[in-house]
């Protein structure tokens, strides 16, 4: 009786054996269920929880710990830095790996970079609280690919992506009580807990995505992919009101707090400013599909050409409607540009990654800018 030959351990020289579909399929861990807009919805709120306590920490932090006025505006551009450098790996790393091992990395680095800032904060370090941030960011570019695993699974992608922004909405309301309560907790140490609840949020986050995935799929089945040049106008579209609304966004907490308002009460501020980011999504999630995409985009970049003006009269009340209606064209702006890529079919993870990347490379560039030109 012939016995089977086993098979010989991995080992290095052996990577095509591990990795060729017709040996042994990738540790991909997709599977065949579909995962609800829930779930993703819940996951990504997390994530916009962690986004709106560091959004608004993060400009607070630099002004305390730069060493010159200009670098103050560092550590929320190392965040956005971050964000764009998870663009690629984000998008590749989810169909090689699975939706679950792609989101789990996205929020462990968040979880670091939110420790890394309590640490610069209580050691008064510039640099870690840069590099914290820059971590911080490469989560929050993760969490943005949950809209693009709701639009890839749904027939309607305009509809499913602002579903899943819609968990932003909440998230954002209860930011300002939660980090309040957590700045109470570390007092007198300013800005930890916010830093230390970024981390909080990005653990359960963690916890979500590891519960997304089903068992691995016994075959792969490749999909048709749309042309990259599909992405031009959506990305261009989409880059310029992500420019302006960070841009707006970076420069407020230092424009609120020369007009006379609090530091510990910016936070309330920008979480009006990110709940106005999510709350176009809930109407967007049931009407998205009946408005041609191109014209969301268009719309939500007016609005955002709109909050300029705002922004320069330099008043509290000015400040605060430039901070809501920019907000509301990004979100607008956003769940066109997303919709409208998935226009031609599937978008490869190329164009994915080209689009998400670009969007955060204008919104570094938009916040290095904020400081200067508000």
């Amino acid at each position: 009786m012939n016995r089977p030959v086993p098979a010989a351990p991995p080992r290095a020289g052996m990577l095509v054996c591990i990795c060729d579909p017709q040996f042994d399929p990738p540790a991909n861990d997709n599977g065949n269920k579909s995962v609800s807009t829930l779930a993703l919805a819940l996951g990504f709120a997390f994530a916009v929880l962690a986004q709106t306590v560091a959004s608004a920490a993060l400009p607070l932090a630099g002004a305390q710990l730069a060493s010159r006025p200009d670098m103050a505006t560092w550590p929320f551009a190392a965040m956005l830095a971050g964000a764009a450098l998870a663009s690629f790996p984000a998008s590749f790393l989810r169909d090689t790996f699975g939706r679950r091992a792609g989101f789990a990395l996205g929020a462990s680095l968040g979880i670091a970079g939110g420790a890394l800032l309590v640490a610069a904060l209580i050691q008064r370090q510039f640099a870690w609280a840069c590099l914290g941030a820059l971590w911080l960011g490469m989560a929050q570019g993760f969490s943005f690919f949950y809209r693009h695993e709701a639009a890839a699974a749904s027939g309607r992608p305009t509809a499913a992506s602002a579903g899943v922004l819609t968990g932003g909405v909440l998230a954002a309301l209860a930011g300002p009580t939660l980090a309040s309560f957590a700045e109470d907790l570390v007092a007198p140490f300013f800005l930890v807990g916010a830093a230390g609840l970024a981390a909080v949020a990005h653990a359960l986050s963690l916890g979500v995505a590891v519960s997304l995935a089903p068992d691995p799929p016994p075959i792969f089945r490749p999909k048709e992919t749309a042309p990259l040049s599909a992405i031009l106008w959506p990305t261009a579209l989409g880059a310029l009101a992500w420019f302006g609304m960070n841009a707006i966004m970076s420069g407020a907490p230092l424009a609120l707090v020369a007009c006379g308002i609090g530091e510990a009460a910016v936070f309330g501020f920008i979480a009006l400013h990110v709940a106005a980011m999510y709350a176009p999504a809930i109407p967007l999630a049931f009407l998205g599909e009946r408005v041609k995409p191109v014209f969301l985009a268009l719309g939500g970049l007016a609005l955002v050409a709109l909050a300029v003006p705002l922004q320069y009269a330099g008043t509290p009340e000015t400040i605060t409607a430039a901070l809501i209606i920019v907000g509301a064209g990004w979100s607008v702006a956003t769940v066109g540009a997303t919709g409208w890529i998935y226009r031609a079919g599937t978008p490869s993870r190329t164009a994915l990654a080209v689009h998400d990347g670009s969007l955060f490379l204008f919104a570094i560039i938009g916040a290095g800018l904020g400081g200067v030109l508000f």
